[in-house]
């Protein structure tokens, strides 16, 4: 299966009691496949799954599988900081039907890069799914082009999530490993990462504005740069209250907002109050007046 395209990061809905709202998944799911999005990137930041055990990891990834299955292609993240729960995830994985895996490199100890690159080898060795390597060095460590290139020598590791604003590196790698697929992480840049050869993108703000990026990247393809410029414009200034607002919070609001319940961010998030809530309904209108148009489907914005 081609693993390219859009892929939603996709959120975990909570009840008010912070319990995982089993519930709420498939409606969620739904929504996605409803946005047009190719596929699902289940239990990574986005999902608050560092705010999770790891019963709870593998009860969401079972549950999103169950709703998703033959509708998206669904990739799960299994990153966690001991190797051993890694492997137990990609285990679970394999068994509820994902498509591919993807880790986060193990993070707030000193891990050497040997420590690291061997961590990574093990999880792609033992996995009956091939591996993407997440790349997010706002938060952990990064990786160099070479320790990238000799990652995706392994025949089970397939490709790179890059959330990184580096697009020199992000082009060089496509250079460098060309069978190899590149996912742009940061949705601001998403129009950027496609010019410099990324084949798909996976995102927070693609739970509830996927179609803006599906129309994006058709755009983008087509060689028609001012409307994709148009549509990375429009997203951005969603992307810029959020920030203010705290991404993961701000972003269950306008789910809620569209109608579809994802509830509260578990703590130490904060509640969205009343004030983000307008201002996010102001920078959410040129998005639902967009899809409303019916140019969510032409790729069309003027």
């Amino acid at each position: 299966m081609q693993l390219e395209g859009i892929f939603s990061a996709l959120l975990t809905p909570f009840s008010e009691d912070e319990a995982i709202d089993r519930q709420a998944v498939g409606a969620l799911v739904d929504f996605q496949v409803g946005l047009g999005i190719d596929g699902v990137y289940v239990g990574g930041s986005s999902g608050e799954a560092m705010l999770q055990s790891l019963d709870e990891r593998a009860d969401y990834l079972s549950d999103v599988a169950a709703a998703g299955a033959g509708r998206l292609k669904l990739i799960a993240h299994i990153g966690t900081i001991a190797t051993k729960d890694a492997l137990s995830l990609s285990q679970h994985a394999a068994k509820s039907g994902y498509q591919a895996i993807s880790a986060i490199p193990p993070f707030y100890y000193d891990f050497s890069r040997p420590e690291v690159m061997a961590h990574y080898r093990e999880l792609a060795d033992a996995s009956a799914l091939p591996l993407i390597v997440y790349n997010f060095p706002a938060r952990t460590s990064g990786f160099t082009l070479p320790e990238l290139v000799e990652l995706l020598s392994h025949p089970n590791i397939i490709g790179i999530k890059h959330t990184s604003s580096d697009m020199f590196q992000l082009e060089r790698l496509r250079n460098a490993a060309p069978d190899a697929i590149v996912y742009n992480g940061y949705d601001e840049m998403c129009l950027a990462g496609f010019a410099m050869g990324a084949q798909g993108a996976i995102g927070t703000t693609y739970n509830f504005m996927g179609d803006v990026f599906v129309s994006l990247r058709a755009c983008a393809a087509a060689g028609r740069i001012v409307e994709a410029r148009q549509l990375q414009a429009m997203a951005n200034r969603v992307i810029q209250v959020l920030i203010k607002v705290g991404v993961m919070p701000g972003s269950k609001a306008l789910l809620g907002i569209m109608g579809i319940a994802s509830g509260r961010s578990r703590r130490p998030f904060r509640k969205v109050e009343e004030a983000d809530l307008a201002a996010l309904r102001e920078a959410l209108a040129p998005v639902l007046a967009w899809r409303e148009s019916g140019r969510a489907a032409s790729g069309l914005t003027g």
